[in-house]
């Protein structure tokens, strides 16, 4: 009988990534867990499966020639059509989206009502991806209140 010989690590992550493009199947699941907070708006943990992860950069509510609006409010609404864009360049849609990042800056003293209804309005029905709020001193231009980084898998 021949001595068993291991296989390596990276042809056994090579052999996963195959099994998952040759299924082709894009699997989100969203989780969430008994012993954590119900939460509103977001899924505690996201599970997703398919052949390709899609990183968008942080995309901030900056108008198409450059300025930025004063109200927070049209910002995550320029915000999320410039994510809409992006998703679409690379074949997905809001329903792929597994995890947000958003930065609101100054949050004790930002009303985050409009940018929870600009995230609402973007994902669809039971589309929830895990998501984290994170207050910051300031973002990449002079009056940006808010900024999104999105990940999905199709």
């Amino acid at each position: 009988m021949a001595p068993r010989r291991a296989v390596p690590h990276a042809l056994l992550a090579l052999l996963a990534c195959t099994a998952t493009a040759v299924a082709g199947a894009t699997e989100i699941e969203r989780i969430n867990p008994d012993g954590l907070t119900k939460p509103q708006g977001y899924s505690q943990v996201v599970v997703g499966r398919g052949e390709r992860w899609i990183h968008v950069a942080g995309q901030g509510g900056i108008a198409k020639d450059g300025t930025v609006p004063a109200d927070v409010g049209e910002q995550s609404r320029l915000m999320f059509e410039k994510v809409r864009i992006a998703l679409a360049a690379a074949g997905a849609t809001p329903a792929d989206v597994v995890r947000i990042v958003v930065y609101i800056v100054d949050l004790p003293n930002t009303d985050p009502a409009p940018i929870y209804r600009a995230i609402r309005e973007f994902f669809p029905e039971g589309a929830k991806p895990a998501s984290s709020i994170v207050g910051v001193s300031a973002l990449a231009l002079p009056g940006m209140k808010v900024e999104i980084d999105v990940t999905a898998v199709r």
